[in-house]
């Protein structure tokens, strides 16, 4: 037995939005960070998105932007995927996004999430300024924050291309020898994050950033790992942290506290890091996902509680692929599959 979620055709667009035909330009975005706000419409979750937005006439800036998304999209706003949202408003940050969008810009969207250095249309979010709402953006949010000035832009982007250079001309030498023996051996996604096997490696430097052994949250994607895990050993407030490029960073309070901060952390030592390429090619073969164009694996806690009181913990390994997603859940101890 095992359980998957699996979704064919087109993900179903969020729930609210009007008949009236949309207004505002089109722009590519990438998922930085995802939540739970905890409200549901019709039993669709409502999430909160931290997007890294690139619009055509403006510089590049990062948001926080909350919308209701059909479960079975979930999937494709993880973080470091690229979605295309629209702007309604070009004098506010505020965006809904267009799960389903116009061919040519489906195009455009595939073709950034394969993109890397300064090929990148949507630049690092530690290279764009945070533009946030009065309240953070929701499809029918019309408020307006403050703009990066208009005068700055040049500036901005100046800055965006050098950083960019810099972490292009400048990686480690490991990094460098890993993605030569990867391109050698026929398979550059190895030098990879989610699919090299490095995961241990990964986790014990978050371990040296953090300070301790105990996460909310890790999850591994194509080039980066994201975490969440106390701002100090022993506190019960979460902060976010990442992993990319051979470095790790400390990204300050994480946009989403738990309810219970002592419930949903684990010690990483409860979990054999090293079985997590066999557990992807478990779900591949479980979920008939044989070739898909897109990796993740997350490690938390499940939010529903056991018969104990205790709630599992859980690897789950999402799949993507152009017609089908499937997320198969395992038990992160024990690597058994779940019903």
């Amino acid at each position: 037995m095992f359980a998957f979620l699996r979704s064919v055709g087109a993900v179903g667009r969020a729930a609210g939005t009007g008949a009236a035909p949309p207004t505002g330009e089109l722009a590519l975005a990438r998922v930085e960070r995802i939540g739970r706000t905890g409200l549901t419409v019709s039993g669709q979750p409502q999430v909160e998105l931290l997007l890294t937005v690139a619009p055509r006439f403006r510089a590049a800036y990062t948001t926080t932007h909350r919308q209701v998304v059909d479960v079975v999209a979930i999937p494709r706003v993880q973080p470091g995927e690229v979605v295309v949202v629209r702007r309604p408003d070009d004098a506010a940050p505020a965006v809904v996004l267009e799960l389903d969008p116009p061919a040519d810009w489906a195009r455009l969207r595939d073709a950034e999430q394969l993109r890397t250095g300064a090929e990148r249309t949507v630049p690092l979010a530690e290279q764009a300024p945070r533009w946030e709402p009065i309240e953070p953006s929701e499809p029918s949010a019309g408020r307006r924050g403050t703009a990066p000035r208009r005068t700055t832009r040049r500036v901005l982007l100046a800055g965006v291309a050098v950083a960019t250079a810099a972490v292009v001309l400048v990686p480690a030498y490991d990094a460098i020898g890993r993605n030569a023996r990867a391109i050698a051996s026929g398979d550059p996604s190895s030098a990879g994050v989610v699919l090299g096997d490095r995961h241990r490696e990964i986790v014990d430097a978050l371990v040296a950033e953090t300070g301790g052994t105990r996460f909310a949250s890790i999850g591994f994607y194509g080039e980066y790992a994201l975490a969440s895990a106390p701002s100090e050993p022993g506190a019960l407030t979460i902060d976010s942290y990442e992993y990319r490029y051979d470095r790790t960073s400390h990204g300050g309070p994480d946009p989403i506290q738990p309810d219970d901060p002592e419930a949903a952390l684990f010690d990483v030592g409860d979990i054999d890091w090293d079985r997590i390429p066999a557990l992807i090619d478990a779900a591949e073969e479980h979920s008939g996902i044989t070739e898909p164009t897109g990796v993740i694996v997350t490690v938390s806690r499940s939010p529903v509680a056991d018969a104990t009181g205790v709630r599992p913990l859980r690897m789950l390994v999402m799949l993507d692929s152009a017609y089908e997603d499937a997320v198969v859940p395992f038990d992160a101890t024990t690597g058994e599959l779940l019903d």
